[in-house]
C-alpha cells in the first residue's frame, strides 16, 4: 500500500502462532472489560467536576487513545484483518501511544501541581515533563517505524537496542513522579496533623507499585519470541495507570481539603487554584475567634425565667455567667465563660 520502500529485502510478515492469538485476544478483552469500568468511573468523575477541566480532557483522551487509536488498528492488525505493510497502520498505532504517555504523565504532573503554591513552578513541571516525554516519543517514532517496515536491518537492530531503554527511562519517569507526589503528600499531611490520612496514604503508596509494575509488564513483554505481541500490552497497562490515577484523585480531596488548598476539579491554572496553607498559629488564632464569639453570645444579664405562650413550655434559666482566664498565648488572653453555682445548686 502507498507509500512504498525502498528494502533491502522483502517484507516478511510476522506469523503469530495460535497460542499467540489467545493470549493477544486475552488481553484485549481485558481492556475492553476493564475499560467499562474506567470510562464508567471517568463519567462519574466528570459528572462531579461539573465542567471539561484539564484533567477531565486528559482523563478522556487517555480512554480514547487506549481504546481507539491505539487498541483497535492493534488487534486488527494481529489478527490479520489489516497487512503489517502498511505505513499508515504503524502510525496511527504510534500517535496512540504518544497520547498514552502524554496524557498519563501529564495527569501524573497535574495532581503534583496541586501541592505546589508556585505558578511559575507548576508551569516548568508541565512544560519539563511534556519536553522530556516528546523528546522520547520522537525518538522512538523515528526509529519504530522504520523496524517494523523492515526498511533495513540497522533499522530493526536498532530498535532492538533502543525499545528497552526508552521503556526503561519512562519507567524511572513515572517511579519518579509518582514518589515525588507521595513524599509531598506524607509532608503535607504531617504538617498539617492529619494523621487520619494515613492508612489513605499507605493504600495509595500500595497502588502506585501497582501503576508502576504494569511498565516493568510491558518492558519483559519484549522479550518474548514474537517481537509484536507486547503492543497488545500497551491499552491494558494504560488502562490500569489510568484507574490508579483517579483512584489517587481522592487522596488530592481530602489532603487539599484538610491542608487548606482548594481545588477546582482537579486543576492547577493559576485562576482555578489557590494554594494556600494555614500555619499552625494560624489554626489556633482562628479557634480562639469562633470559641469567644460562641461564648459572647450568653454573655449579658441574667436572663429570668418566662412561660412561653405559644408552645406552653419553659425558658431553662440561666445564670450569670463569670469569665475565668483558662489559657494565654502570646499577648492574647482567652476568657472560658463559667456559670456560678451556689451550694445548694451544686448539691
Amino acid at each position: 500500500m502507498w507509500p512504498t520502500f525502498q528494502r533491502e529485502a522483502s517484507f516478511r510478515p510476522v506469523v503469530f502462532t495460535k497460542s499467540e492469538l489467545i493470549v493477544i485476544c486475552m488481553m484485549w478483552g481485558f481492556t475492553l472489560g476493564f475499560g467499562y469500568f474506567v470510562a464508567y468511573n471517568a463519567f462519574l468523575l466528570t459528572m462531579r467536576v461539573g465542567r471539561l477541566s484539564t484533567f477531565i480532557i486528559l482523563v478522556w483522551l487517555e480512554i480514547i487513545a487506549c481504546v481507539g487509536i491505539y487498541g483497535i488498528p492493534a488487534i486488527l492488525m494481529t489478527c490479520g484483518v489489516i497487512g503489517q505493510d502498511n505505513l499508515w497502520i504503524w502510525l496511527g498505532m504510534v500517535t496512540g501511544w504518544i497520547l498514552q504517555m502524554q496524557c498519563i504523565i501529564q495527569i501524573i504532573v497535574n495532581r503534583i501541581c496541586i501541592l505546589v503554591d508556585n505558578p511559575t513552578t507548576r508551569t516548568w513541571w508541565k512544560l519539563g515533563m511534556f519536553l522530556w516525554i516528546g523528546f522520547i516519543n520522537v525518538t522512538v517514532a523515528i526509529v519504530w517505524i522504520p523496524a517494523t517496515l523492515q526498511i533495513s536491518s540497522r533499522w530493526m537492530k536498532a530498535n532492538t537496542i533502543y525499545d528497552p531503554i526508552e521503556k526503561a527511562l519512562y519507567l524511572l519517569t513515572d517511579a519518579g513522579l509518582n514518589y515525588y507526589f507521595i513524599r509531598t503528600a506524607q509532608e503535607r499531611l504531617l504538617l498539617s496533623g492529619l494523621t487520619k490520612y494515613n492508612r489513605l496514604l499507605r493504600y495509595n503508596k500500595m497502588i502506585v507499585w501497582v501503576s508502576v509494575s504494569m511498565d516493568v509488564l510491558i518492558i519483559g513483554s519484549l522479550f518474548l519470541k514474537n517481537p509484536l505481541v507486547y503492543i497488545m500490552m500497551h491499552p491494558l497497562a494504560f488502562m490500569v495507570k489510568l484507574e490508579i490515577e483517579m483512584t489517587m484523585s481522592n487522596l488530592i480531596v481530602l489532603l487539599a481539603t484538610g491542608s487548606g488548598l482548594q481545588v477546582d476539579g482537579f486543576e492547577t491554572e493559576n485562576n482555578a487554584v489557590n494554594c494556600t496553607f494555614a500555619s499552625q498559629s494560624h489554626i489556633q488564632s482562628v479557634q480562639v475567634r469562633v470559641h469567644q464569639e460562641a461564648v459572647s453570645h450568653f454573655d449579658g444579664d441574667e436572663i429570668s425565667l418566662h412561660h412561653d405562650a405559644k408552645g406552653g413550655q419553659h425558658a431553662i434559666p440561666m445564670e450569670r455567667l463569670a469569665a475565668t482566664p483558662f489559657g494565654q498565648r502570646g499577648d492574647a488572653t482567652v476568657l472560658r465563660k463559667w456559670p456560678t453555682m451556689t451550694s445548694a445548686e451544686s448539691e
